[in-house]
């Protein structure tokens, strides 16, 4: 007999799913780099923040609209090959954009059309393949990854112009390459359970009977909407970031020989790496009693920072964006955990398609709102006012299950 036959039912689910979560989250790393390649290029290509705030609104506003379809499709054919056709697709137009840039507003918008696919076929897949009890963790894990393809951005654009200064059309060849390169990888790899096959175990629902099977609106309405809000302040924030950096000179004082745009994304990477840390932190604070006041207060901690990052100047600047990063970063393992309680697991993915339709389609307009106000004195206390507003609205769902438990 094989000595390892007797352990092998209940290795080999753990390494599945396992497997499972690095490949979507390995996907979701690249989503996410793709979203932030203009930010971390926007300054090369033009010296206007209204110019730059359209482009990305180009890039952004598809990107969260053409989510509600790709949640349908995904539902309809299955999460791997949308995750599939994603990769490929939005590698093929990052690379064109290296022979040809003259239709750069529609580029970028067919990237944001290929790009919004992945969120809701990675996050319902997620969500089918884990128990309430493990979720938050899976979801932590997939957020720090997403949050290191943020930082990937700027960096990988540093190390290009440190190289070959103002290069953007290679940066984004880079990316195309490693896009296609993924989506084969996805495709041979991932095994994700069949439809009929339920993930969730007789035990673990007698466990966790809080799981709603059932679609909620009101819970399901609060929580996109407070998403919408995160959105704009995610994108109108992230968006100018390397600019903002670039200009507070932050490592000057290092005496550094580099490209001046390089030092914006090496900065602008730092800080959205403390992002990454925020996200581990949440995926391991995060318990289904704990998310709806967790998200509340995820929400208001972007506020103190984003008004610091007003006045400060100098070194200042990165010190205060770290923290607005690390903080902000953590309301995604948070939301994403809380928000399947309140849909039918059969209709996730629309679900989850609809919500990113809220927080990166309509969150696409933070970009343009920012670049009306012609810099940062007006832009940050602006999305320090759209974080407070999406604070308060998790707030009933704190009281719903405040009463639940008494």
């Amino acid at each position: 007999m094989n000595p390892n036959t007797s352990s092998s039912p209940s290795t080999k689910p753990g390494r599945r799913i396992l497997q499972i979560i690095l490949l979507v989250s390995t996907a979701h790393a690249l989503v996410h780099l793709l979203e932030q390649s203009l930010a971390s290029v926007e300054e090369v290509i033009t010296d206007s923040f209204e110019e730059s705030g359209w482009l990305g609104l180009a890039l952004r506003l598809p990107y969260g609209i053409g989510a509600v379809f790709a949640g349908m499709l995904a539902d309809r054919f299955g999460s791997k090959r949308i995750l599939v056709v994603y990769l490929l697709g939005a590698g093929a137009v990052a690379a064109s954009i290296h022979w040809t840039s003259s239709s750069l507003m529609w580029q970028m918008m067919m990237l944001g059309s290929f790009a919004s696919m992945y969120h809701p076929a990675g996050l319902a897949l997620l969500a089918n393949e884990t128990t309430l009890e493990n979720r938050s963790r899976a979801l932590g894990m997939h957020g720090v990854f997403g949050s290191l393809g943020i930082a990937a951005a700027p960096f990988l654009a540093g190390a290009m112009f440190s190289f070959r200064p103002g290069d953007w059309r290679g940066y984004y060849l880079l990316l195309g390459c490693v896009s296609i390169a993924t989506g084969i990888v996805v495709w041979l790899l991932l095994k994700p359970t069949p439809k009929e096959l339920p993930v969730d175990s007789p035990k673990d629902k007698d466990t966790h009977p809080t799981e709603q099977p059932s679609f909620q609106l009101v819970p399901y309405a609060l929580l996109v909407s407070g998403a919408a809000l995160g959105g704009m302040v995610y994108s109108g924030t992230i968006h100018f970031l390397p600019r903002y950096l670039n200009e507070a000179k932050v490592f000057d004082q290092f005496g550094s020989d580099l490209d001046e745009k390089a030092i914006g994304n090496y900065a602008a990477a730092l800080a959205l790496i403390c992002g990454a840390a925020g996200q581990w932190v949440a995926g391991r604070l995060a318990r289904p009693e704990r998310l709806p006041a967790m998200l509340c207060l995820v929400y208001a901690a972007n506020v103190p920072f984003l008004l610091w990052m007003t006045v400060a100047d100098g070194p200042l600047r990165l010190v205060a964006a770290c923290l607005w990063a690390f903080f902000h970063f953590m309301n995604q393992p948070v939301y994403n955990s809380l928000l399947p309680e309140f849909l039918s697991p059969q209709r996730r993915s629309s679900g989850f398609g609809f919500s990113a339709v809220m927080g990166f389609g309509v969150g696409a307009l933070g970009p343009p709102l920012f670049g009306l106000f012609g810099g940062f004195d007006w832009g940050y206390p602006t999305m320090a006012g759209l974080a407070l507003i999406a604070a308060l609205l998790p707030l009933p769902l704190v009281h719903r299950l405040s009463k639940q438990q008494q």
